[in-house]
């Protein structure tokens, strides 16, 4: 008995393009990749490989339709009518899906952040590791337009458990990482890397980045880096935020400042005293027990360490639209400039500090941060 079979049709071939390329009737080659199974072609950037060194290009566009199709990847032509269309090597003509930045990348966006706006905001990135790659990410998803990422280190092995990049990225440096990342979710950020100590980085990459549409984020293992970075914020005129976890990630802190009219990093270094001298340390320092402070740090997991990231996050982002008039702030006008977070209240995890919590996933609101002798006798003198 002969047996049946049934013969799976393959799906139409689609190209998803950038929309800039058909209305600017632009030609050459595209770069992206192919996916076999669903028979999709994926360009992702025009006229330059610049997003992954692993694209390839996978197409290329001729004014007029060409006598022969190419062999191996995609032609595209603009046909009598100005219209471009793409034509398989087999000489099957492809449905297209042009998408827009704005449009489709920053869709689920719209009613909450206005692109126009967020694509010129900006973020200062005091390290890379799994604070800062995060908060990276997620601001780009917002729409920031423009990144400064700082960090002299490497992804590792045992990076991968709480970064957000992964295997792959084993031996890059944690900013070119990041990058890749960054223009994975916007093509057309600009993302500019320094693979050193933000005490080493040029001024003068500092005058051409920054300016006061700009935050700058701390979230490196020290508070030296973050001091140092207060310093040209306060300048420029920029906001500054400072992420870090405690022990474990048991708990975790932020603080923020605005250019003006609140205490700022360094008055926040000395209301801590004592507890930040350790700035060698291979982790951030807010605990006054001596016995703790000599121990080993134990970083903790990536569920913990995210939870503490992204309230900082949800703040960098009504921050960084403190000015429109049109957005609708989540946190800034709640928490305090200085707030910590509880993962959880166990003292078997977080030791004797843990028990300053009440509860688990206790997020505090009310924790003031006075002006330095020196800067309240200057404020003061201000407000007369």
């Amino acid at each position: 008995m002969a047996k049946i079979t049934k013969k799976k049709l393959k799906a139409q071939p689609t190209v998803c393009f950038p929309s800039t390329l058909e209305s600017e009737k632009l030609t050459g080659k595209l770069y992206g990749y192919f996916i076999e199974n669903t028979n999709f072609y994926n360009i992702t950037s025009i006229l330059s490989n610049d997003i992954n060194k692993k694209q390839v290009d996978i197409c290329e566009v001729f004014k007029e339709k060409p006598a022969q199709n190419l062999s191996d990847k995609l032609t595209g032509y603009y046909d009598e009518k100005g219209v471009l269309q793409f034509i398989t090597p087999d000489n099957i003509l492809c449905k297209k899906e042009p998408y827009s930045l704005k449009l489709d990348v920053f869709s689920r966006n719209i009613g909450i952040l206005e692109s126009d706006l967020m694509l010129k905001t900006g973020a200062m990135m005091i390290g890379c590791g799994s604070v800062g790659s995060l908060a990276a990410l997620s601001l780009a998803k917002a729409g920031v337009g423009r990144f400064l990422l700082i960090d002299n280190d490497i992804v590792g092995y045992h990076n991968i458990c709480r970064h957000q990049c992964g295997i792959y990225d084993v031996g890059k440096y944690k900013t070119e990482a990041v990058k890749e990342r960054i223009l994975q979710i916007n093509p057309t950020a600009k993302v500019i890397v320094q693979n050193t100590i933000v005490q080493d980085v040029p001024i003068s990459i500092f005058n051409e980045f920054c300016d006061k549409d700009t935050i700058v984020i701390g979230g490196a293992d020290n508070r030296e880096g973050d001091l140092y970075a207060a310093h040209i914020a306060k300048e420029v005129g920029m906001p500054l935020m400072s992420i870090g976890c405690w022990e474990r990630a048991f708990a975790g802190e932020i603080f923020y400042s605005l250019p003006d009219g609140m205490p700022d990093y360094s008055d926040f270094m000395w209301a801590i005293g004592e507890t930040s001298g350790r700035t060698t340390q291979n982790r951030k320092f807010y605990t006054n027990e001596e016995d703790l402070a000599k121990a080993a740090f134990e970083p903790g997991i990536s569920v913990d360490i995210d939870f503490v990231t992204i309230i900082a996050v949800k703040l960098a982002i009504d921050i960084l639209n403190r000015n429109n008039q049109n957005y609708s702030p989540r946190l800034i006008n709640h928490l305090s400039q200085y707030t910590l977070i509880c993962n959880t209240n166990n003292p078997n995890i977080g030791g004797e500090n843990a028990e300053i919590f009440s509860y688990p996933l206790q997020v505090t609101t009310s924790i003031e941060v006075p002006y330095s002798q020196k800067d309240k006798e200057l404020h003061n003198n201000n407000n007369k």
